[in-house]
């Protein structure tokens, strides 16, 4: 499912922690790499930690 980038079942803060962890740490990458991609533009990038964030906080769109 896109946006559950830490793959538990539910799309929260900690898929944005995990997506940053991998986009910045050297934290493992997404369990499925298309979970990551929550703006369905082909890549994992800030963008979608951005896209995340919106969308458990300001009431932006959910993942496409």
């Amino acid at each position: 499912m896109r946006g559950d980038v830490d793959d538990d079942g539910d799309i929260d803060i900690t898929d944005a922690q995990y997506s940053v962890n991998y986009l910045f740490r050297d934290g493992p990458e997404p369990h499925l790499l298309e979970a990551g991609d929550v703006n369905c533009d082909d890549q994992v990038t800030i963008s979608d930690v951005v896209y995340l964030i919106n969308y458990l906080f300001k009431g932006g769109p959910p993942p496409c």
